[in-house]
């Protein structure tokens, strides 16, 4: 239950990571599209409003910022890592000889 905050917070960054051009073509292979953009971003700044008040609930007033806090720290470390040095999607149709 405690890492609930963390799983939700790292699924706001990487939407706010999607929502780039950068790593939008690098794992989908194709442009995203303005609206699709702004989605994202919507979804991301929802998910991390989440992830707060997931942790006001489970922490409580005093140490639910502060957990909120850490859970915001360690999901954008680990979408860093991941979306940085995780190898990318191969492209449908082609094979890897």
């Amino acid at each position: 239950m405690t890492a609930l905050p963390f799983v939700v917070a790292l699924l706001g960054f990487l939407a706010f990571a999607l929502a780039t051009d950068h790593h939008h073509q690098r794992r989908f292979h194709r442009r995203r599209t303005p609206r699709a953009a702004r989605a994202l971003r919507i979804l991301a700044w929802a998910l991390l409003v989440a992830a707060f008040a997931l942790s006001l609930e489970i922490w409580g007033p005093i140490y639910g910022p502060i957990g909120w806090t850490a859970a915001l720290m360690l999901a954008a470390a680990a979408t860093t890592l991941s979306l940085n040095l995780l190898p990318d999607l191969p492209r449908a149709g082609k094979r890897r000889e």
